[in-house]
């Protein structure tokens, strides 16, 4: 019998469902025989086998939220003080993950065929459908004038790809950078594939163009702090791989996105995007650490407790 079953319950799109798988294997890492179910994701032919019954009378301790320490949560399975629990959160931190060649067996590359960007190309991915409008005030469209600084800066040929439609920030792209290549998406597969085999790449504030391009061997990956991925905006949210050298952050003010028309003028303002210091990276996320400490601990106590009483009415 395994020590402790680790149940998923798949939350959003396929970025945050193969992030909550990763966080179920980084858990494994640490606890070798726990039992991972709940996902399917038939894209990436992977779909865990039918849920146990709960291992105690009470209901499993849900992990909740971005503030989820997958280390504590191992040291207290290996206690012996949490055998059953359920993710409903997705726990975006990069404490919670292995390095990208830990879960390259878990999501393959060459899934999809797919162009291949070369050294003298830049692939901007453009994030939009639904979170043009009153999706989400974390996510929103990323302003074009960071877009053209980064054509210009790079020297690289601007490729806009993704979720380029019929919309008016689709249009909005094309105007202001007319010299721009215009790849449309291909498919969820196919535009994973074409984001990790870039060399030189700009994320979106996405969850899926993040983790690709994480995934991926890209000689660079130009990242923008702003809203989901901004530790200012949301201290509780670590998406800012701190340490590994492909990476380049650049400031955005805290910014929260409504799909009115304030928010659509304020992305036609022309602007510069300071390259941010890795210590002015690191300060920030000093800043949102000091920010979730207390939210943290609660977290924390709250799992052991839960996980305690299950045990004594197990």
């Amino acid at each position: 019998m395994s020590a402790a079953t680790f149940r998923i319950q798949p939350t959003g799109n396929l970025g945050n469902q193969m992030m909550q798988l990763m966080l179920g294997h980084s858990l494994r890492s640490k606890v070798p025989d726990l039992d991972i179910v709940g996902y399917d994701m038939p894209l990436w032919d992977l779909r865990s086998g039918p849920e146990p019954e709960p291992r105690t009378k009470t209901k499993p301790v849900e992990l909740r939220g971005h503030l989820i320490d997958i280390h504590g949560v191992a040291s207290l399975v290996k206690a012996g003080l949490l055998r059953d629990m359920k993710l409903v959160g997705i726990g975006s931190r990069m404490a919670n993950y292995l390095p990208p060649s830990a879960y390259q067996g878990l999501f393959p590359p060459g899934q999809a065929e797919v162009e291949r960007h070369g050294d003298d190309e830049l692939l901007i991915s453009v994030r939009g459908a639904e979170i043009l409008g009153q999706c989400h005030p974390d996510y929103g469209p990323v302003p074009p004038a960071y877009y053209r600084q980064l054509a210009r800066e790079t020297g690289k040929r601007p490729v806009l790809f993704g979720q380029i439609e019929d919309d008016w920030y689709s249009k909005l792209l094309i105007e202001a950078m007319p010299d721009a290549r215009v790849v449309r998406s291909g498919g969820i597969l196919a535009d994973f594939e074409r984001l990790r085999g870039a060399r030189h790449v700009v994320t979106s504030v996405s969850s899926f163009a993040w983790l690709a391009t994480w995934l991926s061997a890209a000689e660079t990956i130009h990242v923008p702090v702003l809203g989901l991925l901004n530790p200012a905006q949301r201290p509780d949210v670590d998406l800012l791989p701190l340490d590994d050298p492909r990476y380049r952050f650049y400031r955005f003010p805290v910014r929260l996105w409504n799909g009115q028309q304030e928010d659509v003028d304020g992305l036609k303002r022309d602007a510069e995007y300071p390259l941010m210091s890795r210590d002015e990276v690191a300060e920030m996320l000093r800043k949102a650490d000091a920010a979730t400490r207390g939210e943290r601990f609660e977290v924390a106590a709250k799992t052991v407790v839960k996980g305690v009483l299950g045990r004594l009415r197990g």
